[in-house]
Order: structure tokens, then C-alpha cells, then sequence
């Protein structure tokens, strides 16, 4: 009696230990990002043109996954553009992929320029915008002071 026990306890362990097991990989597509840039100088000049260098920082590495940016004017007038002077319109997108040399050496971590001449004597503020095919969507506010601020254009 005491043997068919020990079976039986035997094998409900033996069915709880292996009947957790899951074959299936669990593939995750949706890593977490985030959007920065390198040191930006506070103050232009009218006219002036200043390159703003991103990362776009991720968790992981999915090769399915494709990124937008794009950006909003909030305060000020200027225009955004490439390194190869394609204009960024105000408030569309564009794939991150078609910006000329972003930088995808390491795969979890994409570098990339783009440059903002100022064409007003106000204070100019902008909101750029990087979002996933999953939904995500990560928000950077750059501003640049002038020394010449006028309430009026």
C-alpha cells in the first residue's frame, strides 16, 4: 500500500513539475523607447541654423518594428530639415528609416540629425515626436531663446 502511494505521489509531482512546461517562445515585439538628444546650445540668432542629434534608445531588438517622426512648431517660426536639406513639414510624418544617415550600428540604439533654422525674432519651441508601429509614441520639447525676443514678429 505504501509503495502504490509513493507512485502516485510520484507521479502528481511528476505532472505538476512538467505539466507547467511551454514549448511555445514567447516573442516579444512591443520594447519600450525613448527619444533624447545631445547637448543643444539655448540661444540663436535669427536665421541661425543649429543641428539637433537624436537617440532613439530601445530596450530590445525586434527587425519588424518601424518608427515616424515628425514634430510640432508650438512657439516661433523655422523650418526642419535633413542632412540633405529635405524639409520635415509641420505637424506630418515621416519614416525614421528614409532619414538620410541615421545611424543603425547598434540595433537597440539609432542616431540620427536633424537641423532647425530659426525664421522669426521670437522663442522658438518645438515638440518632436517618435512613434512605433505598436501605438508607443515618445515626445521631445527643444527650445531655442533669442537674443533679440520681440513680443511681435
Amino acid at each position: 500500500m505504501k509503495n502504490v502511494l509513493y507512485i502516485c505521489i510520484g507521479a502528481l509531482f511528476a505532472v505538476l513539475a512538467f505539466g507547467s512546461c511551454n514549448d511555445a517562445i514567447d516573442i516579444r515585439q512591443d520594447y519600450d523607447f525613448s527619444l533624447s538628444s545631445w547637448y543643444l546650445q539655448e540661444q540663436i540668432e535669427t536665421g541661425e541654423t543649429v543641428e539637433i542629434r537624436f537617440y532613439l534608445d530601445r530596450e530590445g531588438d525586434y527587425e519588424k518594428a518601424e518608427y515616424e517622426i515628425g514634430y510640432i512648431q508650438m512657439e516661433g517660426k523655422g523650418k526642419v530639415t535633413d542632412s540633405e536639406g529635405v524639409r520635415l513639414v509641420n505637424r506630418e510624418v515621416r519614416p525614421l528609416a528614409e532619414v538620410p544617415e541615421l545611424d543603425r550600428k547598434n540595433p537597440v540604439r539609432q542616431v540620427f540629425t536633424l537641423f532647425y533654422r530659426s525664421t522669426s525674432a521670437r522663442r522658438s519651441e518645438l515638440k518632436f515626436f517618435v512613434r512605433d508601429n505598436f501605438g508607443q509614441e515618445r515626445e521631445l520639447a527643444v527650445t531655442f531663446d533669442t537674443a533679440n525676443d520681440t513680443a511681435g514678429e
